[in-house]
């Protein structure tokens, strides 16, 4: 395997057990390969049920493939000796924090995955502190979890993966509970762990603005991969979002609805800041 590599999904087909034995749902995921390399930021788009939280389980061995292979630096998900060192690889986060807090001080939280490991006491103190002030969580860490907002709450969700040495975060849908906000200072942190840190993000989201900050984005239909690329790439592909049932980012497609008018602005406008300048660019001519 490529040393670069962190995850790998291999012909990967997973199906969920339905509760009626004589009952057999279909594939959730169905033949799936990616490569994730390390220090990339990837996000993975899709509608309700097209399979992407599948794929965060399949990257930790939550749940392991029906046939093909998940490979974490090397490492087969499906062999249960390898459960322990793939975990402390890579971490996910749900998009509920509070179902992933389970202390009443918000330090204790972060310190219970290293503790879990085995982590020297001396050790978990600088790892719970490194974590925090990474996600400029460290003047709470005598809060309680509870009384935080909700993007503290999943701040200090992050933390605690963080504090465990993983070289991989997975965060499924992390922004979805959180307001305006909430969202913005997740999304910032996250930059900062993949831009800073190097660490290598995942992040499966349904928010096209999200989705603009990543190095590559996969998009997932049916539990089939139907679009690969950089956000520009993907973004041109309007018609398949468009049967994938997303659509374009706000400034990408009030962009696309003003050349539909005759206005001539370059391609690739995906952000705010895209569509600003191209617009300025083009009144100011």
């Amino acid at each position: 395997m490529n040393d670069d590599i962190i995850i790998s999904f291999k012909n990967v087909n997973y199906r969920y057990e339905s509760d009626d034995e004589e009952i057999s749902l279909p594939l959730a995921i169905k033949n799936f390969n990616l490569d994730i390399h390390k220090g990339e930021f990837i996000a993975i788009l899709g509608h309700n049920g097209s399979g992407k939280s599948t794929i965060a389980k399949l990257s930790n061995a939550i749940i392991v493939p029906e046939s093909g292979h998940v490979l974490v630096n090397g490492m087969d998900t499906a062999d249960e000796d390898n459960e322990l060192k793939i975990r402390q690889t890579v971490g996910v986060v749900f998009q509920n924090p509070d179902n992933q807090l389970v202390a009443t001080v918000v330090e204790e939280d972060v310190a219970f995955g290293p503790e879990n490991l085995g982590v020297p006491q001396k050790e978990i103190r600088q790892r719970v502190d490194e974590a925090l002030k990474a996600l400029g969580m460290y003047e709470y860490r005598f809060s309680e979890p509870h009384k935080l907002s909700g993007g503290q709450k999943q701040r200090v969700a992050i933390a605690g993966i963080m504090a465990m040495k993983t070289e991989c975060i997975v965060l499924d849908e992390p922004t979805a509970m959180l307001d305006p906000q909430g969202r913005r200072e997740v999304v910032k942190y996250m930059q900062k762990l993949n831009k800073e840190l190097g660490l290598t993000i995942v992040l499966i989201t349904h928010y096209m603005d999200e989705a603009v900050l990543a190095d590559r984005i996969i998009v997932m239909t049916n539990g089939e991969k139907v679009a690969e690329g950089t956000p520009k790439q993907v973004f041109a592909e309007e018609k398949i979002l468009e049967n994938a049932g997303l659509s374009l980012p706000d400034s990408a497609r009030l962009a696309s609805d003003l050349r539909k008018k005759g206005m001539k602005l370059p391609d690739g406008i995906l952000t705010p800041d895209d569509f600003i300048n191209a617009y300025s660019n083009y009144v100011n001519k």
